[in-house]
């Protein structure tokens, strides 16, 4: 009996440490919601005439609306970081729960925030560059061969797109799955809300390469903002799991 209260003693003690990072992370996952829902709504307007056929076509494309997607690509980079924070203290949290899905939902989000700085936005920003180079030159000849250099990364986007939307749904399907044994702190239905549009997240990752499917398209933009209210309740949760703790 005085082991077990033991126990239970140095859980409690463990998990208080982790307070100011249960805080932090709380406010981040606000942020990004805020940021997940200015980026969904200017994605959209950037590519409200489809996502352009060729490299030239995307060039032109974006050296119209230049600011409109560095903005955009930018504000995705920024959220990206301010996820890093939150994604340890979920999975100190949900460990206690299910260590397998904690851990395999960590690592994916994790690679998500990793691989969606380094490779799929760090290709946006540079077809934004080549896009104003391309509206800059002053012949036929250097504009093809802006567009030249911008086919790789224009071919790829789609790609990329597709796994970063992929790797961090699926992530969060796993977390979801994790909170709905942590109740006491996770309220199922929390857990339900975020499973349900991680699912619609992971059919709207196939848009990039089926575009001719409307509805695909849709669950890909309603999943960001959706997702980003998931993280709206997850942050008050971890809020009110901080204040149990003393400082």
């Amino acid at each position: 009996m005085e082991l077990a209260q033991r126990s239970v003693s140095f859980e409690k003690t463990s998990q208080a440490g982790w307070r100011n990072l249960y805080r932090l992370s709380g406010i981040l996952l606000i942020v990004t919601a805020l940021l997940w829902t200015i980026v969904s709504w200017t994605a959209q307007r950037l590519y409200s005439s489809g996502y352009p056929a060729d490299p030239t076509a995307y060039l032109q494309l974006i050296a119209q609306h230049q600011s409109l997607a560095v903005v955009t690509w930018s504000l995705w980079i920024v959220a990206d970081f301010l996820l890093i924070a939150p994604t340890v203290a979920l999975f100190i949290i949900l460990a206690r729960y299910n260590k397998t899905l904690a851990l395999l939902g960590s690592l994916f989000s994790m690679f998500f925030n990793i691989y969606d700085i380094s490779v799929t936005e760090l290709n946006s920003l540079t077809l934004v560059s080549l896009a104003k180079g391309y509206a800059g030159a002053t012949s036929e000849a250097t504009k093809a061969a802006f567009a030249g250099a911008a086919a790789d990364g224009y071919h790829a986007l789609p790609i990329q797109t597709v796994l970063s939307f992929a790797i961090g749904t699926f992530g969060y399907l796993l977390w979801c799955l994790a909170m709905w044994k942590g109740k006491e702190i996770f309220p199922r239905w929390v857990a339900f809300f975020g499973a349900f549009w991680s699912v619609v997240g992971l059919l709207g990752s196939l848009a990039p390469v089926i575009p001719s499917s409307a509805i695909l398209g849709l669950c890909q933009y309603l999943c960001v903002p959706a997702v980003g209210l998931w993280f709206v309740f997850v942050a008050v949760q971890l809020l009110r799991h901080s204040n149990r703790f003393p400082a």
